[in-house]
């Protein structure tokens, strides 16, 4: 189990006590003498929060039943200061700090001051708001400054309701979820990317990064369950490249084109048929493998591997039959990705391009001039196919179906990667159908005659 799907099992065995939300919320407290006179103001923030109460660190150890004045500074718009009452009910000692947790109850507190509490810690509450999204119809959750939460449903971006959120909600929303390394990374990189898990049935791709100075995420909704080539309609010649023992294999498209469910597909094909050992390199790990025919080693970049390049070498030593690496995206990554499939084994990957041409065009850009005779040697010699897909509304409104190109290393294809002429292989692909080869267009053709997608979807995605 990863970090943070314990973290999020934790927040939800809290959330059934009470709707308590782990995040920080600054806040003012001053304990309250005898002559009912407060004491100094102290400034801190919340470990937890609900409307009846909270909990929050101290170097002081209060004795129980200690009055507190508190001032809380509700994060959300418009800004909202929330002047209460509270009691100590529970003292622990945080072994081996010299600090203790302190829980207070609330106790002078107005019904309209518990509404405005239970509204906004609800409002940030992102584990609520995953658990509500219908994931048929939503892929992607976006958090951003001064917008309300925007879902991409089949495509569109629509808003989720209409209050927006502020920069302090988004920070707070994000770390309730991240484990203590995690922000430490992302403070010093300003990048993080991991896999979450709310529930049991729903994951996450979490992408989390800084636009202006503040903190923004993104959450892919990951289907739970392997779907098959034919559930996504994938091209038949997947089941014939599952079976390859070496060489090179690239799933290529635009982000969200679904790359990542495709190689996923072809690791549990492979899982379930042949067997053998995949060795899998992830940014992060998306979906979970079991072993059934074969051995499924799942390592994810930064927790277990420190780079794509990284975990290949190491890959080489591990005894596998086939890679599997999220993305080519140095010329590392590249170079012994050549060299895993030049010794005897299958390399799956990905690569964001748009079309076969540009596949080629990004894999050799890698390198400089004086490399690129060289690289495109090794890499008539190793590829075997290119699948670039594309994810299209369906006519419904409802759902987007699969259109693929399919490039198949033939003798035409090699020879013309070899001589690095790429503006070739669009033709050699046209001609190629008996080897199962197709263009995007031919797909998307096919699919408008199908009648899958509408007039004006076949206009705006045709090159026609």
């Amino acid at each position: 189990m990863d970090k943070n799907t314990e973290k999020s099992e934790i927040i939800h065995a809290n959330q059934r006590i009470a709707p308590r939300l782990w995040i920080q919320i600054k806040f003012k407290y001053a304990a309250i003498s005898l002559s009912g006179i407060p004491g100094g103001m102290l400034e801190t923030v919340t470990k937890n929060i609900s409307a009846t109460g909270l909990l929050f660190t101290s170097k002081e150890q209060f004795p129980l039943d200690t009055e507190f004045k508190i001032v809380l500074d509700m994060p959300g718009l418009p800004h909202k200061t929330l002047e209460i009452a509270g009691k100590v009910v529970r003292i622990e000692k945080i072994f081996p700090s010299l600090e203790f947790d302190i829980g207070v109850n609330f106790f002078k507190i107005t019904d309209s001051q518990k509404e405005e509490i239970t509204r906004r810690i609800e409002r940030m509450n992102i584990v609520r708001i995953l658990e509500k999204l219908d994931k048929t119809q939503i892929s992607d959750l976006h958090l951003t400054v001064n917008s309300p939460p925007m879902v991409r449903s089949f495509g569109q971006i629509k808003p989720l309701d209409n209050e927006p959120l502020s920069v302090d909600q988004i920070k707070q929303m994000i770390y309730s979820i991240l484990t203590e390394e995690q922000k430490k990374r992302f403070e010093r990189e300003k990048d993080l990317s991991f896999s979450f898990s709310p529930m049991p049935d729903s994951r996450y791709r979490v992408s989390v990064y800084q636009q202006r100075g503040g903190t923004e995420v993104v959450f892919r909704s990951i289907i739970p369950n392997i779907k098959t080539r034919e559930e996504l309609g994938l091209p038949d010649i997947i089941d014939e490249l599952s079976q390859l023992k070496d060489g090179i294999v690239i799933i290529a498209g635009t982000t969200g084109s679904g790359k990542t469910t495709t190689i996923t597909t072809m690791m549990d094909s492979i899982n379930k048929g042949r067997g053998g050992v995949i060795l899998s390199l992830e940014n992060p790990i998306e979906y979970l493998h079991k072993n059934v025919k074969g051995i499924v080693k799942q390592r994810e970049l930064e927790t277990d591997v420190l780079s794509f390049a990284v975990g290949l070498k190491a890959a080489l030593r591990q005894d596998p039959d086939v890679i599997v690496v999220g993305e080519i995206l140095d010329p590392d990554t590249m170079e012994i990705a050549l060299q895993a499939s030049e010794t005897g084994h299958l390399v799956v990957t990905s690569i964001h391009a748009t079309d076969t041409v540009q596949v080629f065009d990004r894999l050799t850009s890698l390198f400089t001039a004086e490399q690129r005779g060289f690289v495109c040697a090794r890499l008539s010699h190793s590829i075997r196919a290119v699948i670039v897909q594309k994810l299209i509304p369906h006519k419904s409104g409802v759902g987007r179906v699969l259109a693929t190109e399919t490039c198949i290393a033939n003798i035409a294809v090699k020879r013309t990667i070899y001589n690095g002429d790429f503006t070739q292989l669009p033709s050699i692909i046209q001609t190629g159908s008996k080897f199962k080869m197709q263009l995007m267009q031919n797909s998307i053709d096919k699919l408008f005659e199908q009648g899958l997608i509408s007039g004006e979807t076949y206009e705006i995605y045709s090159n026609k």
